[in-house]
């Protein structure tokens, strides 16, 4: 409980500071969590896209329902999510490796860097849902290998069968990278099914059930379109073009792709960018300005990598000795060798693991900016307690020894995130906020202007923040080529700006796109500048290219 206190205190703070800032990704969560609360739509996914389900924008909307459309409300379903995962983790863990390895573990998940923080934070879907829906699947399959084979259980192993069924499909709409953890839990129930099958009747229409009731957004929603618009189609697209992570870059090579996820991006996904880059800006992901992206090179971070990677392998040697020795003992739990079914979880928990960097390492997104884009292998720090349970079997090799090397490890660990945590609240005290935004808002509503043109990275975070009263469309392009319509994530804001012939242009200072307005024919009846952004204002219809009407 005081592990919880502490990482909601922690997380609070930095919501209130409305820390990290915005993004237009979240703030389309939060357009469609309004639009569910209002009752006006009801998505399966994401705007825009027919991949990553909208289960935090449901959370998001009961938020608004009670406490009104705000940054804050949107942001703390996330919080929940994550208090939840840890309460999982902990009871995972504890199965697992026993009461110490599990404090040791949720305790240092309770702490984290910048990245870590704006990840955990920030509702763009994926982050909460991986950790908390791959535990789940974890925890659930071991309940179901570790029942003792006794008819007066089938209730409860049915129920356990049903809720892994639902966590399983509604994970997988609400994110594919859920699926190494679908796939090694599912081993586990296959065990389990397969060793007690006389005493679980109906098994199968139990895990039918759950895998359906988990499914139906996704089912729903494919069905009423054509099979190259379905969610399956875009997932498997999207993973062969290298997500959004790449913007427009081209990977080096498979070579890069790994020595870049071992050197840098395993750093980030477990803490470790608080002491490799501690005075840079945080590395954070698209949709961010002044996004930073870290060398690759450094030394710290490689380090921290590899050692991450060594005791992952340490874990699953360990689990490969105790299959070979044969030793493992149902009634066991806390001494001497792990029971069978503590040992085939374990190594489930290291192979999801050991699965979701592959991917990312065989994906291109590693190659361009592998620091900015580790939310894809978020999953693997549901393994944070096989990684401390291989730090606590060192004092078995050499107890003297291995005792030392294991809190000098732990300690350097908790410090780090400790340090992680301080340069969070560094960075959320200086800004950037949501302020520069609202003061841009109130002077387009003083000036009377409720449409406006502007960057995909812009426009839906003003259409959120002012509540729909100023609606927003994204304008592609810059001096090469003119200004042309971009990506509207909801299309009927574009309707809307297009309609009204004095929407203004409202882009950065420093955006090349207002040197195209500049040079353009057309009348601008204001022109001014409100915290660094330049506004616009025709006296005429001026098309989005930059050309008066005739």
């Amino acid at each position: 409980m005081l592990i919880l206190i502490v990482a909601a205190a922690v997380r609070v703070g930095l919501l209130i500071l409305e820390w990290p800032a915005s993004n237009s990704d979240e703030a389309t969560m939060g357009i469609m969590a309004m639009h569910i609360a209002e009752g006006r739509h009801f998505p399966s996914f994401m705007y825009g896209q027919s991949y990553m389900g909208t289960a935090e924008a449901y959370l998001a909307a009961a938020a608004f329902w009670v406490f009104g459309p705000s940054l804050v409300a949107l942001r703390v379903p996330m919080l929940l999510l994550f208090l939840l995962f840890l309460t999982a983790m902990y009871v995972l863990a504890r199965r697992l490796y026993g009461t110490s390895v599990a404090l040791v573990s949720v305790g240092l998940l309770a702490l984290g860097s910048r990245e870590l923080y704006g990840h955990q934070l920030v509702a763009q879907g994926a982050i909460p849902e991986t950790l908390l829906a791959g535990t789940l699947l974890l925890l659930l399959g071991h309940r179901l290998l570790d029942t003792p084979e006794n008819p007066s259980h089938a209730s409860a192993q049915r129920w356990r069968l049903v809720g892994w069924g639902v966590a399983a499909t509604l994970g997988l709409w609400s994110t594919v990278l859920i699926a190494p953890f679908v796939l090694t839990s599912a081993a586990l129930v296959w065990i389990a099914l397969r060793q007690r099958a006389a005493v679980i009747p109906g098994r199968w229409w139990a895990l039918g059930a759950g895998l359906l009731i988990g499914a139906a957004p996704w089912i729903a929603y494919d069905l009423s379109r054509p099979w190259r618009d379905s969610g399956v189609v875009s997932v498997v697209n999207m993973y062969l073009s290298g997500g959004t992570g790449l913007n427009g870059q081209q990977s080096p090579g498979l070579a890069a792709q790994v020595i870049n996820t071992v050197t840098t991006s395993l750093s980030y996904v477990t803490g470790g960018s608080a002491i490799a880059h501690p005075n840079s800006p945080p590395a954070l992901y698209f949709g961010y300005p002044g996004s930073w992206h870290p060398p690759t090179d450094d030394i710290p971070s490689t380090l921290w990598g590899v050692a991450v990677l060594v005791l992952w392998a340490m874990g699953v040697a360990t689990c490969i000795r105790v299959l070979r020795n044969r030793r493992a003992a149902p009634d066991q739990r806390n001494g001497g060798e792990p029971s069978r079914a503590q040992n085939y979880t374990r190594l489930a928990m290291l192979i999801a693991a050991g699965l979701t960097v592959v991917a990312f390492a065989a994906s291109p997104t590693p190659g361009v900016a592998p620091a900015n884009n580790f939310r894809y292998i978020i999953g693997a720090v549901i393994a944070t307690p096989a990684v401390v349970g291989a730090l606590w079997g060192l004092r078995s090799v050499a107890p003297r020894l291995g005792g030392i090397v294991r809190n000098a490890v732990l300690a350097i660990v908790a410090l780090t995130l400790v340090l992680g945590t301080a340069q969070a609240y560094r960075d959320a005290s200086q800004g950037p906020t949501e302020a520069a935004r609202r003061q841009l808002l109130d002077a387009l509503r003083s000036d009377g202007v409720t449409h406006v043109y502007s960057g995909y990275l812009e426009c839906n975070r003003l259409t959120f923040l002012s509540g729909e009263k100023v609606i927003c469309a994204v304008l592609f392009g810059g001096p090469a080529d003119g200004l042309h319509p971009g990506l509207d994530r909801y299309l009927p804001y574009r309707t809307a700006v297009q309609a009204d012939p004095r929407a203004a242009y409202v882009f950065r200072s420093d955006d090349s796109r207002n040197t195209v307005l500049a040079s353009s024919d057309c009348q601008w009846e204001k022109h001014r500048r409100v915290a660094g952004y330049d506004v616009w204002q025709p006296a005429d219809r001026c098309l989005p290219s930059g050309r008066q009407t005739p």
